[in-house]
């Protein structure tokens, strides 16, 4: 029987449709040498539609490749069911803004040719994925308080044409601009902790991390690994927002700033005010929270990685 393998590209990715494209072709190129035959489609130009071509796809292939950023990946895994997902690997050929899953398992960013070498014959993986109340959520990282903040401001300006503009002149630039704004914020929401059997704890902004990367180079849990079973945190002490955030940007948390452990199930309940979320560099539906789960669903899916 011919194998299939479906491509889901993102035209809109950071490095721009004519490099998504390129990566298309070599794909289609090396399936055909293989003898496999492939479904290209484009996820989104009004928004995503990876959940739309999985239900239709899903069923038919073998193989799904992700070329975009982290985002592209989340939806795609998120749009699977067990069965799909028991027997389809998925690649990914990073051409988002972060690529945060590609530097955690090893994928090369801005080498286009190995990306598409390891999504052809790249090792099968074992990746977690977190959940919140119950509902596979994200592939990275969860934060509530500060950083959310960030990247929903953000996430609202990219929205406003009067302001996307800035937005495109450096993504990394608007962020940090942003970043500043919000911790001149005062009343920042507080919110209870519980992690497994731990005591409770009290923090306006936390990450729980399924990777050890954050942005670029930046890390909230540098021991974390999106295939160990657990999720890392990384909580702020009261008053150590400036601090904390500053060590996690620059990949050197401190225990005096924050409280670090690991744990499969967290309760996080506001206290007074609700507080947001975000979840992969998105913001997270739904919110302001004034009560959410999450936890870690070991061995979700699986990653073609180096070997």
């Amino acid at each position: 029987m011919t194998k299939t393998a479906l491509i889901l590209a993102n035209p809109t990715a950071k490095r721009g449709e004519a490099a998504v494209r390129r990566a298309i072709a070599k794909l289609q190129a090396g399936y055909e040498a293989a003898g496999w035959q492939v479904i290209a489609r484009y996820t989104e130009r009004d928004g995503p539609r990876e959940r739309e071509l999985v239900a239709a796809h899903a069923d038919d292939v073998h193989a799904i490749i992700a070329i975009g950023g982290d985002g592209t990946v989340r939806e795609t895994v998120l749009g699977m069911s067990d069965a799909q997902r028991e027997r389809i690997p998925i690649g990914f050929v990073p051409m988002g803004n972060a690529n945060v899953l590609a530097r955690e398992v090893g994928i090369p960013v801005g080498t286009e040719d190995a990306a598409v070498a390891i999504a052809l014959q790249g090792h099968q993986k074992s990746m977690d994925v977190g959940a919140v109340d119950g509902h596979p959520t994200f592939l990275l990282m969860l934060d509530a308080g500060y950083f959310a903040q960030v990247v929903h401001a953000v996430s609202a300006s990219r929205r406003r044409a009067v302001t996307r503009w800035m937005y495109s002149l450096g993504g990394d630039v608007f962020y940090t601009f942003i970043g500043v704004l919000k911790l001149l914020t005062p009343n920042r929401a507080k919110f209870t902790v519980t992690a497994d059997e731990q005591p409770p704890f009290v923090t306006s902004s936390i990450a729980i991390a399924n990777a050890a990367v954050y942005a670029k180079t930046g890390s909230f849990c540098p021991d974390a690994d999106p295939g160990d079973g657990v999720l890392n945190y990384n909580a702020a002490r009261p008053g150590k927002t400036l601090g904390y955030s500053l060590a996690a940007m620059s990949a050197k948390p401190n225990e005096s700033l924050s409280r670090m452990q690991t744990a499969e199930r967290f309760t996080l309940r506001a206290n007074k005010k609700p507080f947001l979320c975000q979840v992969d560099g998105d913001p997270l539906a739904g919110g302001p929270f004034t009560e959410l789960t999450v936890e870690v669903l070991a061995g979700h899916y699986s990653l073609l990685a180096p070997r």
